[in-house]
Order: structure tokens, then C-alpha cells, then sequence
């Protein structure tokens, strides 16, 4: 599973709200985008509510000797 981070997901959310105000775009690609929006708004919740902003930024290994 790979790993989205919370500052990749809004740049990416400003990025498609920047190319909705284009003129240019059909109406199918101004569905696809309207969509994708949705979704990472969506993401972009839960992250923030599962508290996904102060996780730790490195990995932390499980010794299980110390355990048993």
C-alpha cells in the first residue's frame, strides 16, 4: 500500500481546482476532474481525522526478542 502524503494530496486538489477554471475543457474531462476532486476531498478528511499530520516521519522497528 502506498503511502499518500497529506501536502501531496491538497497541491494535487489546488492543481485541479486551477485546471477546472480552463475554458477548454469537454464536458467528459470536466467530470473526471469534478470526480477526482470529490475523492481527494474525501481522503483528504479521513487523513485528517485519523490525526495523519503528526506522524512519525521515521520507522520505529518492532523488537520482538524484547517482548518474549
Amino acid at each position: 500500500m502506498v503511502l499518500i502524503k497529506l501536502k501531496a494530496l491538497k497541491e494535487t486538489r489546488s492543481f485541479y481546482n486551477w485546471k477546472l477554471k480552463d475554458k477548454g475543457l469537454t464536458k467528459k474531462q470536466r467530470d473526471s476532474f469534478l470526480l477526482a476532486l470529490k475523492n481527494i476531498e474525501g481522503i483528504i478528511q479521513e487523513k485528517e481525522k485519523a490525526g495523519e499530520k503528526g506522524k512519525h516521519k521515521r520507522f520505529i522497528p518492532y523488537d520482538q526478542k524484547a517482548v518474549f
